[in-house]
């Protein structure tokens, strides 16, 4: 009997590296999505130290204060930058997700096909081999009872 060959191992394949490029896309994302995350708290523990500095101070001048207030100013804005790009990353990533989920149906669906195929090869292959060794027995016992 030959050997098994499934005749889509090629699509397999190609939905397997499907797969992969989609499981890689999503780890970038959440990776992107950590790195904002941690800028985040990049400025706020910058804010933090920024505010303990000036109120720290023995004497506080007027251009401190400002300096401080366009110091928050700035972290304002760049954390509504920081929170519009996350929020964007956040919605890139649930789109991500589903293609992931797509890929992995689709992959699954043709390697349950290649079992399935690969059970039905291996039964018939289990058949063939019943049926030689039944038509050998049958053959040797014949030839023996007519010898008698």
């Amino acid at each position: 009997m030959k050997s098994f060959r499934f005749p889509l191992q090629r699509v397999l394949d190609w939905r397997g590296l499907q797969l992969r490029t989609e499981e890689e896309k999503l780890a970038g994302l959440q990776q992107k999505l950590a790195s904002l995350i941690h800028r985040e708290k990049a400025l706020a523990a910058a804010q933090s130290r920024s505010e303990s500095t000036v109120l720290g101070l023995p004497s506080i001048q007027g251009s401190d204060l400002r300096a401080l207030a366009g110091f928050q100013v700035r972290i304002k804005s760049e954390r509504a930058a920081l929170k519009a790009s996350r929020a964007q990353c956040d919605a890139q990533i649930a789109e991500q997700r589903k293609r992931l989920l797509k890929a992995r149906k689709d992959y699954r669906v043709l390697e349950q096909l290649k079992e399935k195929r690969h059970k039905t090869w291996s039964y018939l292959g289990d058949r063939e081999v019943e049926d030689t060794a039944a038509e050998s027995y049958i053959s040797n016992w014949l030839r023996a009872n007519a010898d008698r």
